[in-house]
C-alpha cells in the first residue's frame, strides 16, 4: 500500500505534452513494457513517421504498474518550413503499460528506453539506412557491390559528367498507400537519391525530400523492385547516381 506522494506517477506525468516517439517504431496501440523499458511480446513494427505518441494522462494501475493513455501521432514533412510536423490521430487511442519497480530513477530510465523526446541521435541510429542518410548524408554506406567502382553523379550539378548517358526505367513498381495517409488525405511527391549499378539495379537508396505518414518507407520499398537500363559511358554500362520522384495521389490509392 503506497502512502504519501506517488513519485513514480510524478515522473510519468512529466511525459504529458512532450513530443514522444516510440523507440522500436511499434504500430500496436496497446503496449506493455517491463521495468527496464523492454517491450513485451512481438508488436508490429513500422516507420518512425507513424510511431509517435501524445501522452494525455498517466495513472497507476495496481500496485506495480503505470498506465499511460494517449493517441498515436503521424509525422508529416512541411516543405515550406523544412520541418517535421506532428498530426495527432485522435481515433487511434493508445495505452502503454510499464512495470513499476517502485523507484522513480528506474522509471525515468525505463521511459528513456521506451521513448525518444524528439528525433534524437539514438532514434536516428535505429532507423533504416535510407532515413539515416537523410539525416546524415555523409554517413558511409554498408558494404555492397559498388565498392571500387566509379559512380557518375547525374544530379543536375554543373560539374556532372557530360559523357555519361543517364539510366532509363525499364520496370516500375507503384508504392502503396498506408491507411493513415489515406484517411488524412496525404498527397505529394517524395524524392529519392540512389545509385543505379551497371546491371540496372537500384542501390544506396536514400530519402532526399520526404513526405511522412509512412509513405517514404513505402516509396523506398517499391523502389527496391524497380529495374533500369543502366547508364552508359563510351557504350559501357556504369554506375550512376540519380534522383527519382514518386508521386502520391489519392486517386491511385486502393479502393476501400
Amino acid at each position: 500500500m503506497r502512502t504519501g506522494a506517488d513519485a513514480e506517477i510524478g515522473v510519468a506525468s512529466l511525459l504529458v505534452g512532450k513530443g514522444l516517439f516510440l523507440r522500436g517504431f511499434y504500430l500496436n496501440n496497446d503496449l506493455t513494457y517491463d521495468a527496464a523499458g523492454r517491450v513485451q511480446g512481438s508488436p508490429k513494427v513500422g516507420d518512425w513517421t507513424v510511431a509517435a505518441v501524445n501522452v494525455l494522462k498517466a495513472e497507476r494501475r495496481g500496485a506495480d504498474e503505470i498506465e499511460l493513455d494517449g493517441v498515436r501521432v503521424a509525422i508529416r514533412y512541411n516543405p515550406d518550413t523544412h520541418e517535421f510536423q506532428r498530426h495527432p490521430l485522435n481515433d487511434e487511442k493508445m495505452r502503454v503499460v510499464v512495470k513499476d519497480a517502485g523507484d522513480a530513477k528506474r522509471l525515468e530510465a525505463a521511459f528513456a528506453a521506451m521513448f525518444a523526446v524528439g528525433i534524437d541521435p539514438g532514434l536516428q541510429r535505429s532507423m533504416p539506412d535510407y532515413w539515416r542518410h537523410y539525416f546524415d548524408p555523409a554517413l558511409p554506406w554498408p558494404e555492397d557491390g559498388l565498392r571500387g567502382q566509379t559512380i557518375y553523379a547525374l544530379y543536375g550539378a554543373a560539374d556532372q559528367a557530360k559523357d555519361v548517358v543517364a539510366p532509363t526505367v525499364e520496370h516500375r513498381v507503384d508504392a502503396k498507400y498506408g491507411d493513415f495517409a489515406v484517411r488524412d488525405k496525404v498527397q505529394g511527391a517524395i524524392q529519392l537519391r540512389l545509385v543505379v549499378d551497371p546491371f540496372g539495379a537500384p542501390l544506396r537508396i536514400a530519402i532526399s525530400k520526404p513526405l511522412g505518414y509512412g509513405l517514404d518507407a513505402a516509396a523506398v520499398e517499391s523502389m527496391k523492385k524497380w529495374r533500369f537500363s543502366p547508364g552508359r559511358r563510351g557504350g559501357d554500362p556504369v554506375a550512376t547516381g540519380v534522383t527519382v520522384e514518386q508521386e502520391f495521389k489519392l486517386m491511385s490509392a486502393p479502393q476501400r
